[in-house]
This record gives structure tokens, sequence and C-alpha cells, in this order.
């Protein structure tokens, strides 16, 4: 049972490690970078990066889809986008993707999406 256990373990590492690795999909998305400044405000949400980041997302069933990761803005200094946290299961074979702002909307302490956790999961993966 051990040995079983083992093997399982070292099979679920592998995959996440290979689910990271792979380089993010060319899309019509602009490059970005994170905010660092965790005070800086996303206007489009009233909230600060800080209270963004770790936020769940929502699908407009209720259905939790994700959590935000980290908040990006364009070398210009405009946030137009967060990393989303997806699929996997305990952190083992999660991935980030990019999702824009105008995706996402704020409903009083939640944040929802009209995508489904499937259209989540497709988006352009962030790299960083």
């Amino acid at each position: 049972m051990h040995r079983y256990l083992i093997i399982v373990t070292a099979a679920l590492i592998g995959a996440a490690g290979l689910a990271h690795a792979q380089q993010p999909a060319t899309g019509s998305v602009p490059p970005l970078v994170e905010v660092e400044n965790e005070a800086m405000m996303v206007e489009s949400f009233n909230l600060s990066v800080d209270q963004l980041e770790d936020m769940d997302i929502h699908g407009s069933g209720g259905e939790r889809i994700g959590e935000v990761d980290e908040v990006l803005m364009t070398p210009e200094g405009k946030i137009t986008a967060v990393s989303v946290e997806v699929g996997g299961f305990l952190g083992i074979g999660d991935k980030e993707v990019v999702m824009e702002l105008n995706q996402l909307r704020r409903e009083g302490d939640t944040i929802t999406t009209d995508l489904t956790k499937e259209q989540v999961e497709a988006l352009q993966n962030w790299d960083d």
C-alpha cells in the first residue's frame, strides 16, 4: 500500500511539472507585467491590488472557478487583467491563466464571470 501511494504521488508531481512547463499560448493579450504596488487601485472593482489578490472567482451559477493570483498591467501602467489559478487538486496540477478585467465583474464581495470553468481553463497561460 505504501509503495502504491509513493507511485501515485510521484505521478501527480510529474503531471504538475508538465503543466507548469507549458509555454504560453500566443493570443491577442498584450505583454503584461505583475503589479508590484499592492496599494494601487483596480478602479473597475474599487479594490486595491492587495484586496483583489486571492479573491475567489465564481461562475454565474455560483460555482468556484479559480482564484486571483496576480493583478496584471501593461508596461505603460494600465491594469487590464489578472492571473487566475485554475484546475488541479490541492495545489497539484494547477495552472495560471490570464483573464481580462472585462471578463469579470464585482458583485458585492464576490468576483464573477459568465465564462464556464472549461472556458477559463482554456485561456492563455500566464507564466510568471
